[in-house]
């Protein structure tokens, strides 16, 4: 059992609070919060105020925090650039790829988060010599990458239906192509390890990983990269200007216009090290261990109908002629037990005739317990309790 729960100061703040939202925000170490106290407390100056003891340690820092995720995903630092996070960095990445795909296919899956289908539409969908086409698994994206298919975009894991992919496979197919897979890591990076050999770009945030809100990362392989410009533009990535032309630094601030999160960057480092002293062979055992136990009790209720697998760390159900969003509002408003209720922004699911327009979702993390599922089964049991919360 990974005995964690007292590193968390939100749980040590509120006791009674059941926490089951982690593919939307997980929550913060002490370490992690101690680290942006002590960025605001000690070294709060401009990094490019270099010519200063503080002003070298802060750029020291942005420097150690890039090698650290770049040894998360077997990167290399000068692949990493920080964004505000995945959305940023999905954003990012489909228009840098606008100057370099004008025609062809585009392939995205069902079960991607609107982050990474939206950016797409938008930058793409004008181009009558670009098709976005859509996969709903493995074997049926294989059987539609050829040589017309230029990105190929999806989640590693999913924020709702735990699709599985084997991304050997596919990046092998992939660059039979010349086509550009994207990774969508943003809940992946909690839970499992995460690997620029299997694809060419990786997007995720520090808030899934136990790190602050508002950063994010953006790898990007160095071929690829070598062939991207700047999308964003300002200071502190131009290396010279003249009236009505400049020319951009040839480095990863070329792509990180202004001043950095700074504080956050010392917090996403601290939360790296949180991940990497637990170990993410522990991490997967221990949850997927927790999650089988969530199924089995859910599997025991009448009612429930359960739409993932045994062992899957988002699970979704339903139960049956009960408003999902009643239930979510009923256990955390009434039981102090917050879970999600909806589509999850994966509005494309309702394009495939076999799935629910909504869902309850809990999503687990490294804090939960067995005594917080047992408090989870227990509310949904009293079914009486439920009804009058309803009708108040």
């Amino acid at each position: 059992m990974l005995n964690v729960r007292k590193k968390f100061p939100m749980l040590l703040n509120n006791p009674k609070l059941v926490y089951f939202d982690n593919a939307a925000l997980a929550l913060k170490p002490k370490m992690v919060i101690k680290a942006g106290n002590d960025f605001y407390e000690k070294y709060s100056i401009s990094s490019r105020t270099a010519d200063s003891k503080l002003g070298v340690y802060t750029i020291h820092k942005i420097d150690e925090t890039r090698e650290h995720i770049a040894k998360l995903v077997d990167a290399n630092s000068s692949e990493v650039i920080f964004s505000s996070g995945t959305t940023d960095s999905l954003n990012i990445i489909a228009r840098t790829l606008t100057k370099i795909v004008d025609k062809g296919q585009i392939l995205l899956s069902y079960f991607n988060h609107s982050s990474n289908i939206i950016p797409f539409i938008e930058l793409f969908s004008q181009n009558k010599d670009i098709k976005i086409n859509y996969f709903s698994d493995q074997k049926d994206l294989l059987s539609l990458i050829d040589k017309d298919t230029k990105i190929v975009a999806l989640s590693q894991i999913t924020n709702n239906f735990n699709v599985k992919y084997d991304l050997k496979t596919i990046y092998k197919k992939c660059k039979k192509y010349g086509t550009i897979l994207i990774n969508d890591a943003a809940q992946a990076i909690a839970h499992e390890r995460v690997s620029l050999n299997n694809c060419d770009v990786i997007a995720f945030s520090a808030n899934k990983l136990y790190g602050p809100t508002g950063i994010g990362a953006l790898i990007i392989k160095n071929e690829l990269k070598s062939r991207l410009e700047p999308v964003k533009w300002g200071g502190g990535q131009v290396h010279d200007i003249d009236y009505c032309s400049w020319t951009p630094n040839n480095s990863n601030a070329k792509f990180e216009p202004g001043t950095a999160n700074l504080a956050g960057i010392f917090q996403f480092d601290a939360a790296i090290d949180f991940v990497n002293k637990i170990g993410y062979r522990k991490i997967k055992e221990y949850e997927n261990a927790l999650a089988e136990y969530l199924y089995d009790e859910l599997s025991k209720l009448n009612d429930v109908e359960i739409r993932s697998s045994r062992g899957d760390t988002i699970t979704l159900f339903n139960i049956k002629n009960i408003p999902p969003q009643d239930v979510a509002s009923y256990l955390g408003n009434e039981k102090g037990i917050y879970v999600r209720a909806g589509k999850f922004c994966a509005q494309m699911l309702s394009k495939l005739s076999n799935f629910a327009n909504s869902y309850i979702r809990v999503s687990l993390s490294i804090y939960n317990n067995k005594e917080d599922i047992d408090k989870l089964i227990s509310a949904l049991k009293e079914g009486g309790d439920f009804i009058e919360f309803l009708f108040k």
